[in-house]
């Protein structure tokens, strides 16, 4: 259901950046505006967001901030756009600035809200997707939990207009994960509960009854919290049945758990919450982005 990086990326390379190297780069990037040029635009922005908050000046980052945003500003719904935003947002992250992380988050939702309501098509709304989930991270950073539900709803609402119950019923199940992981064991109850029964109206597909396997595994560990551990043990052996390899060695792993004590043990696949992930810590991910109108 998550967006998944395109093969085709910008490999990013670390550059110094100086005063007088970055205004060589501003002023083609605003001639390359000026003709329209989106693709070359968003190359060089790309590459000086690389290093911009590690090895250039303040003054300089606040320069390519604005340029940025002027690029957003003037090309609001190419998807090129959305590249470089995503670039920014990563640097602020990695430097602990998501105040202005938000900022380059939300105009990456913009596009790709933009894109959708003109023209929603698969690829757009998987765009969109990439670009909530970039924008929880940032909220889940900044501990603002309601924000992070706030994008799922968004998600859910765009999967329920246009027919895709199963993406609904995922976005709910985050949503109870969030409260699960908040101690809100009556809306966690409430929601991987309808999203099982979406799950339920929707199986058939290999793809569905895992994702819905992986729901059975969080209400197994809401019956743990609530201490009937029973109840926990039917949900994990049912998961069992439907998952496979690692997952399914974790959810065995829960199972033995259960034998043993009351703390169950730390999974490294089947965790609490996937939505919102903090994306920048992983080097590789960060620097490959998705690239359908640049080419390599």
């Amino acid at each position: 259901m998550m967006f998944t990086n395109s093969s085709h990326s910008l490999d990013l390379k670390p550059r110094m950046m100086t005063m007088a190297s970055l205004s060589r780069v501003l002023i083609n990037v605003r001639f390359h505006m000026m003709q329209g040029e989106v693709e070359e635009a968003v190359r060089s922005l790309v590459d000086e967001w690389r290093g911009a908050l590690t090895e250039g000046y303040a003054d300089d980052v606040v320069k390519l901030h604005e340029t940025t945003l002027e690029l957003a500003d003037r090309f609001p719904l190419a998807e090129a756009v959305s590249h470089v935003l995503h670039r920014a947002t990563v640097a602020y992250a990695r430097a602990g600035d998501f105040t202005a992380a938000t900022v380059t988050a939300a105009r990456m939702v913009s596009v790709w809200r933009a894109r959708c309501q003109r023209n929603p098509t698969p690829d757009n709304l998987a765009g969109h997707i990439h670009a909530l989930d970039t924008m929880a991270g940032i909220f889940r950073a900044r501990d603002m939990a309601a924000s992070v539900v706030g994008c799922l709803v968004e998600l859910a609402e765009w999967h329920l207009t246009h027919g895709n119950n199963v993406g609904v019923a995922w976005a709910l199940r985050e949503i109870g994960a969030l409260a699960l992981r908040s101690g809100n064991l009556t809306n966690a109850a409430e929601k991987f509960t309808r999203a099982d029964e979406i799950y339920a109206d929707e199986a058939g597909d290999t793809s569905v009854v895992e994702e819905r396997a992986e729901c059975h595994v969080l209400l197994g560990r809401l019956a743990h919290i609530n201490g009937d551990h029973e109840t926990a043990r039917l949900w994990f052996e049912r998961a069992a049945v439907h998952l496979k390899d690692d997952a399914e060695s974790e959810v065995r792993s829960l199972i033995e758990g259960l034998s043993i004590g009351d703390t169950l043990p730390e999974l490294r696949i089947l965790k609490v919450g996937v939505f919102g992930l903090p994306f920048w810590e992983n080097d590789a991910q960060s620097d490959s982005i998705p690239c359908s109108e640049i080419s390599a």
